[in-house]
């Protein structure tokens, strides 16, 4: 249940002078689950970590209306560990998102601040780890997918909602002096929703941007650059197309999505293609109370090649409390293959598989 705090309430109680118009929404959600790897770099792991179904968060959405069919609006959302209660970025506080802007019905809205790129906004919603654990996500999500690139010094521009159609378009700044490319991020997407259908698509690219492609790939140098543990590729050019859509068919929400990643320096590139396709499976007849997903995905890059088959049930205790089971095997083939699925230690072998039993609660 999402606590909202209206403007006459805070203003009687925090002597603030705002107008009746304006709420704040409290929101969040807790994980918590024990996980079992089979090989986390090369023995056998049983531990509790959190976040994995979903990112642990809480967060302030504030709305004021202003008539004339104009918002003003402002979300601050920071992310944290449950299971330790740790920051999940020390350095900054409100590191999932911090924003504030301006909506018209009629013309659509502009926010400046820390946002999400339209890779996840209108894509990651579509993918194998919904529903489902971030082990689900492609590998390393250097794609994205799973909501840990949020664009500093951005400018948004989103068009109204017109009949479940949406697009939009951001530019990030870099913020440097004498070079107005250096750092920069821009990002488009479409997306389209209704009962039956879900559809979205998004681009970003990147200026001078990292990756951990050792951590994921086990690779000991890429484009001429030599890796290791905790070295990361440095890319002059880092650029993400995801696509992915879903229909729902009676019981059954086929969903599939592809996303491809593109790192680039001056002895050339290199190409991560992900594939993904799965089925979620409503056991309880529409009802929604029990939910199966299978779901299956493949990546190759740079000459190795990952499949991943993943089994996951959730049982809906209430819309906003969930308990859930999942397995994800990944299989990693090609010169010196080491599986990693995303969110833990690489296997020392091409085999690697994962295990969650937790709950989940939204507010």
């Amino acid at each position: 249940m999402r606590i909202r705090l209206f403007a006459g309430g805070c203003a009687a109680l925090l002597s603030c002078p705002v107008m009746a118009q304006s709420s704040v929404t409290l929101y969040g959600s807790i994980d918590v689950g024990v996980d079992f790897v089979s090989n986390s770099n090369g023995s056998r792991l049983i531990q509790e970590s959190a976040g994995k179904r979903q990112p642990d968060r809480w967060g302030l959405l504030v709305k004021e209306a202003l008539g004339g069919g104009n918002t003003a609006f402002a979300r601050l959302e920071s992310g944290f560990q449950t299971n330790t209660g740790a920051q999940i970025n020390p350095t900054s506080f409100f590191n999932r998102e911090a924003y504030v802007g301006l909506s018209n019905d009629r013309l659509g809205s502009i926010s400046l601040g820390n946002i999400n790129d339209y890779i996840y906004q209108y894509v990651g919603r579509l993918n194998n780890a919904i529903p489902g654990i971030s082990s689900f996500y492609t590998p390393g999500n250097l794609d994205g997918l799973a909501n840990s690139h949020a664009m500093n010094n951005s400018v948004k521009y989103e068009t109204i909602n017109w009949r479940g159609f949406q697009a939009g378009v951001m530019n990030a700044f870099g913020n440097q002096a004498g070079n107005f490319s250096a750092g920069r991020q821009y990002s488009v997407g479409a997306q389209y929703a209704n009962d039956t259908v879900k559809f979205g698509v998004g681009y970003t690219m990147s200026h001078n941007r990292t990756a951990d492609v050792f951590g994921t790939f086990s690779l000991s140098s890429l484009l001429g650059q030599p890796l290791k543990q905790g070295t990361m590729f440095n890319a002059s050019r880092y650029s993400t197309l995801a696509v992915g859509g879903s229909v729902k068919i009676g019981y059954f929400t086929p969903h599939a999505t592809y996303s491809g990643v593109e790192l680039e320096n001056d002895h050339g590139s290199a190409k991560l293609n992900n594939y993904q396709a799965g089925v979620n499976i409503d056991l309880s007849g529409g009802a929604s109370f029990y939910v199966l997903g299978i779901s299956y995905g493949h990546s190759t890059f740079e000459g190795l090649a990952l499949n991943q088959y993943n089994l996951f049930l959730t049982h809906y205790l209430s819309k906003s409390t969930q308990v859930y089971a999942g397995v994800g095997l990944l299989r990693a083939s090609g010169p010196d293959a080491r599986a990693a699925q995303f969110g833990y230690q690489a296997s020392t072998s091409g085999s690697q598989t994962v295990g969650r039993i937790g709950v989940n609660h939204m507010f």
